[in-house]
């Protein structure tokens, strides 16, 4: 079991939650809220005033914020590096070291 830091700070419907991951925002009535979360998601809470409990819906998906990996040019050929030529004196001899 762990502590949590939290502060609300209200004006209307308005709300700013100051946590130890960031700043959240939200605006709603009791029983209906909309907001950000500190790490910058959107969400609708919808809950039942004076017991606790709620529901939470994420808008983003954690699985949409992610990029395609890129796409791989299957026609262009790629250069192959020569490597070193038996016949090619080492290079500090070239080098004349």
């Amino acid at each position: 079991m762990s502590w949590i830091f939290r502060k609300v700070f209200r004006s209307g419907p308005f709300r700013t939650t100051l946590s130890k991951g960031g700043v959240g925002m939200s605006w709603g009535i009791p029983g209906f809220r909309f907001g950000v979360s500190p790490s910058g998601r959107k969400y609708f809470s919808l809950g039942i005033p004076g017991t606790g409990l709620y529901f939470i819906k994420y808008l983003d998906s954690k699985n949409n914020n992610h990029k395609p990996p890129p796409k791989v040019n299957i026609n262009k050929p790629t250069e192959i590096k020569k490597v070193n030529n038996v016949n090619e004196p080492p290079w500090w001899e070239q080098k004349n070291l």
